[in-house]
């Protein structure tokens, strides 16, 4: 099994266990799921939550290479479904990012940079595509889903910093609400960009 292969598993694994564990309660709209912090946010978490669920879904199927090829149009209508679900859901993260108190402005501050991130991501793989540039578009769409799966490795995270009594629950959200995205981009932009850097002379 290749690299590329076991990647894909782990991801798929993250990602079932986000959708499980975490998702269902937001779907049930009532106080008691929410909790009183997230109920008074849940007019922009709900879409927030679905539409970032919706794009981690579609994401791997785009990267689907048999998908590219013998499905071509549904591969362009999943990425139009795509756009405008990371367009949507980063709005909405911005709507809850202005509801958050001025104590905890850095978990603000980090949900905005993770929807500018999204949405500029998102908008050159859109534009190269348009473009007809193959190359930067799949590269773009590799950023993009980082930072849709910042989602998934905000929870996984979370999860293991908590069992292991790192960091209080107030200070942990802060700074995940700015790794969980801005890591993984620099080591995407490593991976993606070392090919090019370590090159044989020509």
């Amino acid at each position: 099994m290749s690299w590329v292969w076991i990647g894909w598993v782990l991801i798929l694994a993250g990602l079932a266990y986000f959708v499980i564990k975490n998702v269902p309660q937001y779907f049930v709209l009532t106080p008691e799921s929410y909790g009183s912090y997230f109920w008074a946010k849940a007019s922009w978490l709900f879409p927030h939550v679905f539409c970032g669920v919706l794009a981690a879904v579609i994401g791997p199927l785009q990267f689907w290479p048999r998908m590219r090829r013998d499905y071509l149009p549904f591969h362009r209508i999943a990425g139009r479904v795509y756009v405008v679900a990371v367009l949507v859901g980063a709005i909405a993260s911005l709507g809850m990012s202005a509801q958050v108190g001025r104590d905890s402005a850095a978990y603000a501050y980090g949900l905005t940079g993770l929807a500018f991130a999204w949405v500029s991501t998102t908008g050159m793989a859109f534009v190269a595509i348009r473009r007809k540039n193959l190359a930067q578009h799949k590269q773009w769409m590799v950023r993009s889903y980082v930072v849709t799966f910042a989602f998934v490795s905000f929870r996984l995270a979370s999860d293991l910093m908590k069992a292991g009594n790192i960091l209080p629950a107030h200070e942990r959200s802060a700074v995940l609400a700015w790794a969980c995205w801005a890591v993984p981009l620099l080591v995407t932009e490593l991976v993606l960009q070392a090919p090019a850097v370590f090159k044989s002379r020509p």
